[in-house]
C-alpha cells in the first residue's frame, strides 16, 4: 500500500463530530443560569444536575447521530487499508447486521443503504491528499453543484432511516418536532458548510 489514509480518516471524522456537537447544541436547550441560582444555593445545585443532564444529552445525542457514520468510516476505512472492494467489505458487514436484526427488516435496509453511500463518501475523500477537510471534498467533489448532489442523496437516505426507525417506535409529538427541527437545522448547516467550502 502507497498511501496511509490515517490522516484522511481523522480529518474525516473530526469534522463530523463537530458537525454531531454543534447539531446537537442547537436541538437541546442549555439550562440557564438566573440571579437566584447565584444567590441561593440549593437552586444552583439543581441548576448544575440539569447542565450535567444537559451535557450527557449533547453527548448522547452526538453519538446516536454519529453512529452510521463510524461504520461507514471503519469499512471504507478497512477497505483501503487492505487492498479490498469496498463492495465486498459492505456485503460481509451487511450479511452480519441482517442475521443480528431480523425483526426491523426495513430499518436495517435503510441504515445499510445510508452507511453504503457514506462509506463510498468517505473512500473518495480519503483517496485525495489535503490538509483539511475542506481540501479534501474541493478535491474529490470538483464542484459544489457536485457536492451539493451528494448532500441531496445523504438527506434523503437519512430521512429513510429516521422514517424506518419511527416504524419500529412510533415517537410522540414532541419526538416528531425533534426530528422535524433536527433534519431542518441539518440540511440547513450541511449547505452552509458547503457553500464555505466551494468558495474558498
Amino acid at each position: 500500500m502507497s498511501q496511509n489514509y490515517e490522516e484522511q480518516r481523522a480529518l474525516i471524522w473530526n469534522r463530523e463530530q463537530i458537525f454531531a456537537y454543534e447539531l446537537a447544541t442547537l436541538l437541546i436547550q442549555k439550562p440557564k443560569v438566573t440571579v437566584w441560582m447565584l444567590m441561593l444555593p440549593l437552586l444552583f445545585l439543581f441548576f448544575m444536575q440539569d447542565l450535567k443532564k444537559y451535557k450527557a444529552g449533547i453527548r448522547g445525542f452526538a453519538d446516536g447521530f454519529l453512529e452510521n457514520k463510524r461504520i461507514a468510516l471503519d469499512l471504507a476505512f478497512k477497505a483501503l487499508r487492505d487492498g479490498a472492494f469496498l463492495g465486498r467489505v459492505l456485503e460481509d458487514f451487511a450479511a452480519g447486521s441482517r442475521s443480528e436484526s431480523a425483526g426491523h427488516s426495513d430499518l436495517v435496509e435503510s441504515q445499510l443503504g445510508e452507511v453504503a453511500f457514506l462509506a463510498a463518501h468517505y473512500q473518495r475523500l480519503m483517496m485525495e491528499k489535503g490538509l483539511s477537510y475542506e481540501a479534501l471534498v474541493q478535491k474529490a467533489y470538483g464542484t459544489a453543484g457536485q457536492y451539493h448532489q451528494f448532500l441531496d442523496k445523504l438527506f434523503d437516505l437519512e430521512d429513510a432511516v429516521l422514517e424506518a426507525a419511527f416504524q419500529v417506535q412510533e415517537p410522540d409529538a414532541d419526538g416528531r418536532a425533534l426530528a422535524g427541527k433536527m433534519r431542518s437545522a441539518a440540511r440547513r448547516m450541511r449547505r452552509e458548510a458547503g457553500d464555505r467550502i466551494f468558495q474558498a
